[in-house]
């Protein structure tokens, strides 16, 4: 798996991206992080390939990182440079 940090903005974005390139959800969770925070993770799958998003505000300081097979790493860097 690979890493990336990518930022918070796009998240709703990336979740349209990936709706609409055939990407089919796996699973999504959502919640309270720690004392003061909302977070949420998605997963999403295509053929062999899986994409994690990982999704963090902390009064306000946002963070997203996502987490791919090394096959999704091609489409996912279209999404970011666009």
């Amino acid at each position: 798996m690979q890493y990336l940090s990518m930022d918070p903005a796009k998240c709703e974005a990336l979740r349209t991206f990936m709706t609409e390139n055939g990407w089919e959800l796996k699973h999504q969770d959502v919640g309270q992080t720690e004392l003061c925070g909302y977070g949420y993770v998605i997963h999403w799958a295509k053929d062999d390939q899986k994409v994690h998003l990982h999704y963090e505000d902390h009064q306000g300081k946002e963070m997203a990182n996502l987490e791919l097979s090394p096959a999704a790493r091609a489409e996912i860097d279209t999404f970011l440079a666009a």
